[in-house]
């Protein structure tokens, strides 16, 4: 049985009633579906900004990584220049010492023959 349409004021107290819950009902129905739409605007955005964020991190990161390991580069080639300057020095020592060594060796060995042809 189809209902006829009445306007606002020949409905009766319990029909407008039920108009104007039905009215809100499909006002909140809208209502939790743009909240629903901006929800997951918001979780994609979210998304987004999680991985960009990542991104960034893992850029700057390896970023610093490289300084960290281009300045410990640069601190070892400065040690290995500094041990091989004082690697020099002590062999350039050691031969002076030798040097030295072999003339205090033949000075005694031969104080020791003109010792022996005074004897």
């Amino acid at each position: 049985m189809a209902r006829p349409s009445l306007t606002g004021a020949e409905l009766s107290p319990l029909d407008q009633i039920r108009q104007t819950e039905a009215d809100v009902a499909r006002q909140i129905a809208a209502a939790r579906e743009a909240a629903g739409m901006t929800v997951a605007r918001a979780k994609s955005q979210a998304k987004e900004l999680l991985t960009d964020a990542r991104q960034s991190g893992q850029r700057e990161g390896d970023k610093r990584y490289k300084e960290i390991v281009s300045n410990a580069e640069e601190e070892a080639q400065v040690i290995i220049a500094q041990a091989r300057k004082r690697a020099e020095n002590l062999r350039r020592r050691a031969g002076h010492r030798l040097t030295i060594g072999v003339r205090c060796g033949l000075n005694v060995v031969i104080g020791m023959e003109e010792a022996e042809k005074e004897v």
